[in-house]
């Protein structure tokens, strides 16, 4: 008898444990990994990574040096569908890991196979890269360089195109940043500006520009040069090869300048077009075309402004009723509240109020009744209670929502989400 109940008992425990490790499985097949993972941006210390996200609402990640083992690396966690690594050797074979989050609970596999990166080297210069700007100031010819790559250390010498070319072996004159001063520069005659960067104690080649120390631009440091400029969906970047402040100015396409919002920098601007609206709630409408110019402060005056680019704003947040059900004596209207303004970005405004309209079938929603609701927020969804004394026994009613966002932006009605709209939601009133 005992030997029976023995039995029986290991089965059962066999057969729960089995159930658990297919229940796992099962859970991970539900959340799919993240997929076509790349490179979007490289330098010698950072990498930008970008996925498509299948579902989910954070990843994992993990990388390491090229051959790593998964769970020795470096790990962290990101709610983007990117991640810049930072603090990396220059001149280093990487690999990357990503695993897909789909709720508190349920997570997905690491990819099997690492996505595999390089980084560059910091003394691997391009003289087509390298700019520069100089002017007189004090006696002194300020030379100002402005590589496309970041060594850990510069050295710079100025010589009349007649004299021999620096000696290799030479470490004087160096630099831990990109501002050189040159005494005794004669400006009738003309120079080779020579310069390499040091990685890892170790010197690159030299690489050499001309200057011609009477061009008059090299004379005035209160020109705006833009360079680098990047218009991504995610990023919109420049600099500015100069040796003073900036300010940049981003207005709504044909409205006056010191109109809009004005930002001061060093000489380089970057903004996140998807999340620039969040910082500026008061000033920034959806679905509008903005313009962004930048001018270089001068003392107490600056220079003429530059054009550098135009974005559009993302539109209002889409909104689509889901669902309606008949709770005691009232509607329960529902939408999905965590989706974002359309189908490329998918990110929110921080202020966002509803409008709900509704009629009789084939109703027009400006003639209809107007809601307008936070709406209660349940896990991703939002809701909104409409007593059922305030419609009509047997009529068919028909609703329509619209997302407002900042105060002054609306979106269409039953705009699509990310993915497909129901459009309008139709009730007939027992």
């Amino acid at each position: 008898m005992k030997a029976v109940s023995l039995m029986l008992l290991v089965s059962t425990l066999l057969l729960f444990i089995g159930c658990k490790t297919d229940d796992i499985d099962n859970r991970r097949e539900e959340c799919p990994g993240n997929v076509d993972i790349g490179l979007q941006a490289i330098t010698s210390k950072t990498a930008t990574l970008k996925w498509l996200e299948t579902q989910g609402f954070a990843s994992n990640y993990e990388y390491g040096k090229r051959g790593f083992v998964l769970g020795t690396g470096i790990k962290g966690n990101t709610s983007d569908e990117s991640v810049i690594l930072e603090d990396l050797e220059p001149d280093t074979e990487y690999d990357f890991y990503l695993q897909s989050i789909c709720t508190a609970e349920i997570t997905g596999e690491f990819t099997s196979n690492p996505y595999p990166f390089s980084t560059l080297s910091c003394t691997d210069l391009n003289a087509e890269k390298i700019s520069i700007v100089g002017y007189v100031e004090d006696g002194d010819f300020q030379l100002n360089l402005y590589p496309s790559r970041n060594a850990d250390e510069w050295q710079a010498v100025l010589l009349p195109n007649s004299a021999s070319p620096p000696d290799s072996n030479d470490s004087s004159g160096s630099e831990n940043n990109t501002r050189f001063k040159f005494s005794e520069i004669d400006p009738s005659i003309e120079y080779t500006f020579y310069v390499r960067g040091k990685c890892n104690g170790v010197f690159s080649e030299w690489i050499t520009k001309s200057v011609d120390p009477g061009n008059e631009d090299l004379f005035s440091p209160c020109l705006t040069r833009v360079q680098d400029i990047n218009t991504s969906f995610e990023n919109i970047s420049f600099n500015v090869l100069t040796s003073s402040s900036i300010s940049t100015e981003i207005i709504e396409e044909n409205t006056d300048k010191e109109t809009g919002i004005t930002i001061e920098s060093n000489g380089s601007f970057q903004l996140n077009p998807r999340t620039f609206h969040n910082q500026y709630i008061e000033y920034v409408k959806a679905n509008t075309n903005y313009e962004i110019f930048t001018r270089v402060k001068c003392g107490s005056s600056f220079s003429e402004y530059v054009k550098v680019t135009s974005f559009v704003s993302p539109k209002a947040n889409a909104a689509t009723l889901t669902e309606g059900n008949l709770i005691d004596q009232e509607l329960q209207l529902i939408w999905i509240g965590d989706y974002g303004y359309n189908s490329e970005f998918c990110q929110a405004y921080n202020e966002v109020v509803y409008e709900i309209a509704y009629g009789p079938e084939g109703f027009t929603e400006d003639e209809g009744t107007l809601i307008i609701t936070d709406g209660i927020r349940e896990g991703r969804n939002l809701s909104y209670n409409l007593p059922l004394n305030v419609l009509e026994s047997g009529i068919t009613y028909e609703f329509s929502i619209r997302s407002v966002v900042n105060g002054n932006s609306r979106s269409e009605w039953n705009a699509s989400h990310c993915y497909s709209s129901t459009g309008r939601l139709a009730f007939t009133v027992p």
